[in-house]
């Protein structure tokens, strides 16, 4: 086989890597930003987990989910280069996108026939915001690979008794409850909605085994600096970004809370033990987000169904730069209508795994939308938004042949 027919062979594969790179080289960051930097450095540096310096003194983090910033000081280890470090991490993500679509072929290919299963391949890997995301520093491209191996294995377990699957699907669901701390809550929507298909309450027992067997290491930890048993402790400080006077869909950026409300300030840092800072703050966000919004409950009951709006469409009043080009708002648009339309037509109160979809973007819209929403955000429900609306497509086609 010579070299124009492996190119013609592999076209497709080539097109999405000179599409990732196109993204990288011209769109990608140039820099770790922000927290990003800041715990790497202090896991360099410092050799501690830390998100801040308070009076001085760098506190252990219970704020951020652990599991990015780890995976970037893991890349930064392995090499010495320091020159090719960014290079490397955003060729990396690369390879996740490229491992996603393939991932969500497989799912595709579960549920619908090769042409169909083609088409919502071809549609993830050539996305905009799938590509775009790919050269920023962000857990989105990590996020998205580790949810497919999660529905993947779902649904591999909901139709056999395979003991692979179940621990690819707990691996990967503590994974991602190191990436996102909120992810327990879908994590325990899963399991409840397998039993109900299932019926088989050892295979609950064993995902629950072995996901915790895999977060026990950060949970001992947590246990040990701050005697409780959790992964994250920040829906005080996201509640309070998302309802506060100042917010809109996407939140406000703010400090800490210091320039939303200045007069925590001072409460914030008289805050003992210093250790358990991070842990003693967050209530406090929490109490002043929940005074924010008795204070004026009509304005953020309007703010939470904009923020609904904004995940199924589009936010009307973003500040990112770049949010309303037609590339990234035009396939928003189109999948969201198609999503809904589908629901509409195939949802029903059946136990199947056409309503679990259904209910897990619901679940994820109704949820996020207490908080903030940014871009990304949508971006985590492409692939499920791309199974529902594969469901519609192939009633279109199947109508009219």
């Amino acid at each position: 086989m010579n070299i124009l027919e492996i190119m013609k062979k592999n076209l497709i594969l080539i097109l999405a890597i000179t599409a990732g790179l196109f993204s990288i080289y011209f769109f990608g960051d140039r820099n770790l930003d922000n927290e990003w930097q800041v715990m790497v450095y202090n896991l360099e540096t410092n050799n501690i987990l830390s998100s801040r310096k308070i009076n001085g003194v760098l506190v252990p983090n219970i704020f951020m989910p652990p599991l990015y910033p780890i995976f970037l000081f893991i890349i930064k280890k392995i090499l010495f280069n320091s020159e090719l470090y960014l290079t490397v991490i955003l060729l990396i993500q690369l390879y996740f996108h490229l491992l996603s679509a393939h991932l969500l072929k497989k799912i595709l290919n579960l549920l619908f026939e090769k042409k169909f299963s083609n088409l919502g391949f071809l549609i993830f890997l050539f996305f905009p915001l799938s590509i775009y995301a790919v050269g920023q520093i962000s857990s989105i491209n990590l996020q998205i690979l580790l949810l497919l191996v999660f529905i993947y294995n779902f649904i591999k377990i909901s139709e056999t008794n395979s003991k692979i699957s179940i621990v690819f699907f707990s691996v990967a669901s503590a994974l991602l409850m190191l990436l996102r701390g909120e992810f327990f809550i879908f994590f325990i929507f899963t399991l409840i909605y397998l039993f109900l298909i299932k019926k088989n309450f050892l295979t609950i027992l064993i995902a629950l085994f072995v996901s915790i067997l895999v977060l026990s290491p950060y949970l001992v930890r947590n246990y040990k600096i701050f005697q409780t048993i959790t992964i994250t402790k920040s829906a005080g400080f996201n509640l309070l970004k998302g309802n506060n006077p100042l917010s809109k869909v996407e939140g406000i950026g703010m400090w800490y809370g210091y320039d939303v409300v200045p007069d925590l300030k001072d409460e914030l840092a008289n805050l003992r033990p210093i250790e358990k800072y991070d842990l003693l703050a967050d209530p406090i966000f929490l109490d002043r987000a929940v005074q924010f919004i008795k204070e004026d409950p009509k304005r953020y009951i309007k703010l939470y169904f904009k923020k609904v709006l904004s995940f199924f469409l589009i936010d009307f009043d973003s500040s990112y730069p770049g949010y309303y080009s037609i590339f990234n708002t035009l396939p928003k648009i189109l999948f969201s209508i198609l999503s809904l339309i589908s629901i509409i037509i195939f949802s029903s109160l059946r136990v199947n795994l056409y309503n679990y979809f259904v209910l897990f973007y619901f679940l994820n819209i109704g949820l996020f939308s207490f908080f903030f929403i940014l871009p990304r955000y949508t971006l985590s429900l492409l692939p499920i938004q791309i199974i529902l609306s594969m469901f519609l497509i192939k009633k279109i086609v199947s109508k009219y042949q």
